[in-house]
C-alpha cells in the first residue's frame, strides 16, 4: 500500500468512526429505549412520628381529603397526612382509607406531592397513586391496588413498582434516529417524529434515549401510564427533555397473591 493509499484509508476510517458517534450518521434501525432504574424501588420506611400518630386516627386539619364516593349509602373516603404537627412534617407519608365507620391507617404509603385516589363502585376496587421519587426533573409514581374486607377495612393487595413499569415500557418502546429527527415506535408501530433542537451537547450517545425519571399515572378513566423519554448526549450525563413527547398507554393488571405485573396497550402521544 502506497503512502497516498494509506492516507486515504486513514481518512475513510476516521470518517466512519466519526459517523458512528455523530447524530447525522445514525441509521433508521429501531432500538429499544433504555431504563435509568437498575433495580426495584424501595419506598422507604415512614417516620416514627407518622407511625405513632396513625395508631389512633383522628381526622383533622393535618389531613387532606383526596376522594369521597358513595356506594349504596356507604361512604368511601381517602385522606393523605400533610403533617404530624405544626413542627413535625409527615415527609410525604401516611394514607387513611375510610369505609363507613371503619378507618384503615396506612403509614407505609408514601403519597408525595400529588396523591390521587379512585374507587371503582362497579368492582369495589380502590386505586391510590403515590410517589416513590420526586425532585428536579424527576417524578416517579407508584400505583397501589386495595380491596375492602366485610367489615370495611382496606388492605393493599399489591402495587406497581416503578422499575417493573419501566421494564414493561422498555420492552414496548423503540426509536430510530435520522439526523436530528427521532422517531418513536410502540410495539413496532410508529407513534411520533420529533426534531432535536439542542445543538451544543456534542450529538447523541449510542444509547440515546432513556426513560425512568418521569413515570406518572392517570386513574380517572381506567388506568393509563405516562412516560416522557429523555435524550442522552455526548456532553454531560444529564437527560434532556426538550422537544420530547409524552407517551401514554392503557394499563391492565394480572393480580394474585404471589405475582402481579402490568400489561400495556393502546399507546398514544399526549398533546
Amino acid at each position: 500500500m502506497t503512502m497516498k493509499q494509506m492516507k486515504q484509508w486513514l481518512i475513510i476510517a476516521a470518517v466512519v468512526a466519526l459517523c458512528g458517534m455523530m447524530t447525522g450518521c445514525k441509521s433508521h434501525v429501531q432500538r429499544h429505549v433504555n431504563g435509568t432504574m437498575e433495580e426495584k424501588v424501595t419506598p422507604g420506611e415512614p417516620p416514627q412520628a407518622v407511625i405513632d400518630l396513625m395508631k389512633n386516627v383522628i381526622i383533622d386539619d393535618r389531613y387532606e381529603m383526596l376522594m369521597e364516593e358513595y356506594l349504596t349509602g356507604v361512604s368511601v373516603k381517602v385522606w393523605s397526612l400533610l403533617k404530624c404537627s405544626d413542627e413535625v412534617s409527615s415527609e410525604g407519608y401516611g394514607i387513611v382509607v375510610g369505609k363507613g365507620d371503619a378507618k384503615t391507617a396506612l403509614p407505609e404509603i408514601r403519597h408525595g406531592r400529588m396523591p390521587r385516589a379512585r374507587y371503582d363502585t362497579s368492582t369495589t376496587e380502590l386505586w391510590i397513586v403515590g410517589s416513590d421519587m420526586e425532585g428536579t426533573g424527576v417524578d416517579v409514581e407508584r400505583l397501589y391496588y386495595l380491596l375492602f374486607d366485610g367489615d370495611g377495612y382496606a388492605s393493599i393487595l399489591g402495587s406497581i413498582d416503578p422499575y417493573e413499569m419501566q421494564q414493561a415500557l422498555c420492552k414496548a418502546l423503540t426509536y430510530s434516529i435520522d439526523g436530528q429527527e427521532i422517531t418513536f415506535y410502540a410495539e413496532g408501530e410508529e407513534l411520533v417524529k420529533v426534531t432535536n433542537t439542542i445543538e451544543d451537547m456534542g450529538g447523541f450517545m449510542d444509547d440515546a434515549i432513556y426513560i425512568g425519571e418521569i413515570i406518572t399515572y392517570d386513574i380517572e378513566n381506567g388506568i393509563r401510564v405516562y412516560v416522557t423519554p429523555g435524550v442522552n448526549f455526548v456532553v454531560g450525563k444529564v437527560l434532556h427533555y426538550n422537544d420530547m413527547p409524552t407517551i401514554s398507554a392503557a394499563v391492565t393488571m394480572t393480580w394474585n397473591y404471589d405475582h402481579y405485573g402490568p400489561g400495556l396497550s393502546n399507546f398514544r402521544v399526549e398533546e
